[in-house]
């Protein structure tokens, strides 16, 4: 599809600032489709420095990409628009690319869009085939859960294919890169060093493939890229006769790498010890050793350090004076990371507005729970991040040639820990558009600056009109009525003014201007000057919500409010548009199945440990009481045996349930032949409510009105007062009003006040009625 707009200088986007200080001459040639000039657009900060890259044409370029869960869609969009670009220069520059968890299967799917195919637009890319599709729905798969996952690999085994069928149909002979993976360990492996005297447990593996293309129709040769000196010790996957890996390893190795614990279960590998096989690269499955592995992201979650040991083991020199090329083995030594290497690195969580803010309450007393959840936290993103640290410290210089694209704006994917987006397709395909956006964005940045012509690839292919109007409103260009219209567009619509309202309510307070980085933001300006949010065209709710984030909102309940306010249509969910109220509550209901299920797998006790401690992870997502419960409550004048029901039925009001219960007056005359009240039976129905606010995994709350007819087996003479004996000393009609409190589903503490209206000529009569007892799901 064509527009004109295609073929127009491309304009400087908002105010942003895409490109980091510190680059300068990288060249005009789009590495990585073009993507990679965004090192060459930034200055040196001193007038007058000397250029830190080689002249026009002559540098190697590494990509690493991070792990990300669901936002490996906004990755795969980043990817597919930079190989969309131009691909020609990319194929002779690119020298590396590695990659963690979600990070590793997109930087397998770049190597094939820049060595292979040509996709014939972003809706037609194994980007998009890979990463749209994959929603709740095809992951968590009941039949398919075992004790240590509760996602299925099924489909993502089947995208395997297609995947592979690219592969096999050949990648451009100019092409070879080497591809590095990280994986975690299940069980560890004990390392001996200082010359066998010290014994050490690894975890972390990475693994270092080189990928050589063969031209059409021939399946690329990929071979371990490793020596037995090197420092990462890197294994080897299982190997023919003559040291070539099938693509079935490099797609194990992929999944490994993604396997998330809980979510999937570990994926075992073969490997080989560098050094330790008959023939030096040849891993053949008889030398093999099988182990367990999990993500890779666990202790790696950015495997820039791995990049940087690789080029330094590897690159050399080209004798041609062209980037550095590959030794046919590595050499490990003391040598620096060469200077003609300049890295990029992609990581969906750097971002050019400020974060998130924690919802934590004020902290008056030190606790310990608390302090040990905090460290624990901590001890989360040191040890994913700790790889970075090491090779800032080890070579800081390069940080001058470090290129760190930043997201302008924020995803839709991004709350519940990023795994929200798996919920929804048109959140991932929003992200997806959203990496096209900061793509093109630093491209037509590197042209404004006067290094190369970007020609953008909008005339190739279906599938840009989100990116048209994306663009359109985020930039405050011309024509953004007629580019965002059409029904097709209307949850994008949606999806965009509530990315404008996160990002100006995380904004509102902070300052204005550039950051540390020398970044700029021009939304985010407005917000801290005091602007509000401006509208997308054709978005016209019923009433504009609120968009800034209130005091003890989280993250994902700001979200789904604004969705609801803007009537959102929650298709995969299955809940009306606007109706984020039910929407969170599917969301609830569909982790709770899942880990329901994978208690159902668990032998032996360890069931009700995984049950508890699942419940405990859903219901702090969204409390969701038990469609049925039972309650039993005894007290001084009432014992009550009741049950409540609840429905998911779309006109009923969130909380509102039918309550019923069954009353007894007077059981100490039943059970003994002293005095007291004569025994009577209660039946009473009517609604309870349970408000959202006094609901959480903890406590629970609700209000009742009840009525009813008591059965008394007295019948007082008609001259005698009907309360002469207790409330409990006739038949008649009983309106009934219950506060109570469940504590954990299980302990129920309430109050009943009791009304008998006047009746027969009888006086009306009241009664308080406290209980305590037991309350059941079934």
């Amino acid at each position: 599809m064509t527009n004109a707009r295609s073929a127009a200088a491309p304009e400087r986007v908002g105010g942003h600032g895409f490109v980091r200080d510190g680059f300068r001459g990288l060249g005009r040639g789009a590495v990585l489709a073009s993507l990679l000039l965004i090192s060459s657009v930034a200055r040196a900060d001193t007038s007058g420095a000397a250029p830190l890259a080689p002249g026009p044409g002559t540098g190697a370029y590494s990509l690493t990409v991070s792990g990300g869960v669901a936002l490996g869609a906004y990755e795969a969009g980043f990817l597919a628009y930079a190989s969309a670009s131009s691909r020609a220069d990319s194929i002779e520059r690119m020298r590396l690319l590695t990659g963690a968890s979600a990070g590793s299967l997109n930087v397998l799917l770049g190597v094939l869009a820049i060595c292979g195919e040509e996709a014939p637009g972003p809706t037609q890319s194994l980007f998009w085939d890979t990463w749209i599709p994959v929603g709740f729905e095809r992951l968590f798969v009941p039949e398919d859960v075992t004790p240590l996952g509760a996602f299925s690999r099924a489909w993502l085994e089947a995208q395997s294919r297609r995947i592979e069928a690219a592969w096999n149909r050949g990648l451009s002979p100019t092409c070879d890169v080497v591809l590095g993976v990280s994986v975690t360990r299940v069980e560890p492996r004990l390392v001996h060093v200082a010359g066998g005297r010290l014994s050490l447990p690894r975890m972390e593996e990475k693994f270092a493939l080189r990928i050589q293309g063969r031209g059409p129709g021939l399946p690329p040769r990929v071979t371990n890229y490793t020596a037995p000196g090197s420092t990462r010790r890197e294994p080897m996957l299982v190997t023919n006769a003559q040291g070539e890996v099938a693509f079935a390893r490099v797609r194990d190795l992929v999944l490994a790498s993604m396997a998330f614990p809980v979510a999937f279960p570990p994926k075992t590998l073969a490997t080989c010890a560098a050094g330790a096989t008959a023939r030096p690269g040849v891993c053949l499955s008889t030398e093999a050793h099988a182990a367990d592995y999990i993500d890779g992201g666990i202790f790696d979650n950015t495997p820039l350090r791995l990049a940087v040991g690789l080029a330094r083991d590897g690159l050399e020199p080209s004798p041609e004076g062209g980037p550095s090329r590959w030794r046919d083995a590595p050499e490990p030594g003391g040598r620096r990371s060469p200077t003609d290497v300049f890295f990029i690195f992609v990581d969906p969580d750097a971002t050019e507005y400020p974060a998130a803010p924690e919802s934590r309450g004020p902290r008056t007393k030190q606790e310990l729970p608390r302090m040990l959840g905090e460290v624990a936290s901590a001890f989360i993103d040191t040890a994913r991040s700790k790889e970075l640290a090491l090779l800032l410290e080890e070579e800081p210089e390069i940080a001058q040639r470090l290129a760190l694209p930043r997201r302008h704006f924020p995803v839709a994917s991004a709350p519940l820990g990023a795994f929200l987006g798996f919920f929804e397709t048109a959140f991932r395909s929003f992200d997806f558009y959203l990496g096209m956006y900061d793509a093109r964005a630093m491209l037509a940045e590197s042209e404004a600056a006067g290094h190369g012509r970007f020609v953008p690839p909008e005339s190739q292919g279906e599938g840009w009109a989100p990116l048209w109007c994306m663009r359109a409103v985020y930039d405050g260009l011309p024509g953004a009525e007629a580019d965002c219209a059409g029904e097709e567009l209307a949850d994008f619509r949606v999806l965009l003014q509530v990315s404008l309202d996160r990002l100006y309510a995380l904004c509102r307070d902070a300052k204005a201007g550039p950051g540390p980085r020398g970044w700029r933001n021009a939304h985010c300006e407005r917000a801290a000057a005091g602007e509000a949010p401006p509208h997308v065209p054709g978005l016209v709710p019923m009433r504009w919500p609120d968009w800034r984030r209130e005091a003890h909102e989280s993250e994902l309940a700001h979200t789904l409010r604004l969705l609801g306010g803007y009537g959102f249509h929650f298709r995969d969910l299955g809940a009306p548009p606007g109706r984020d109220d039910i929407a969170l509550m599917h969301i609830r209901k569909a982790i709770g199945r899942a880990v329901q299920r994978l208690s159902e797998a668990q032998p032996g006790d360890g069931s009700r440990a995984v049950e508890f401690a699942g419940k405990l992870l859903a219901d702090s997502v969204a409390y969701s009481p038990p469609r049925t419960s039972l309650h039993l409550v005894v007290g001084p004048t009432l014992t009550e045996l009741g049950l409540s029901l609840g429905t998911d039925a779309p006109r009923v009001p969130r909380g509102l349930r039918l309550a019923g219960a069954l009353g007894m007056h007077g059981l100490q005359r039943v059970f003994s032949s002293g005095g007291g009240e004569p025994f009577a039976l209660t039946v009473v129905a009517g609604p309870e409510l349970r408000p959202s606010a006094l609901q959480s995994a903890l406590v629970q709350g609700r209000i009742a009105l009840r009525a009813g007819w008591q059965f008394s087996t007295l019948s007082p003479p008609s001259d005698e007062d009907c309360g002469s004996a207790g409330v409990s000393s006739c038949s008649r009609p009983v309106v009934q009003g219950l506060l109570g409190v469940t504590f954990l589903e299980r302990l129920r503490v309430q109050v009943v006040g009791e009304w008998y209206p006047p009746s027969s000529g009888h006086r009306g009569l009241w009664s308080i009625a406290p209980g305590l007892g037991v309350e059941l799901n079934p």
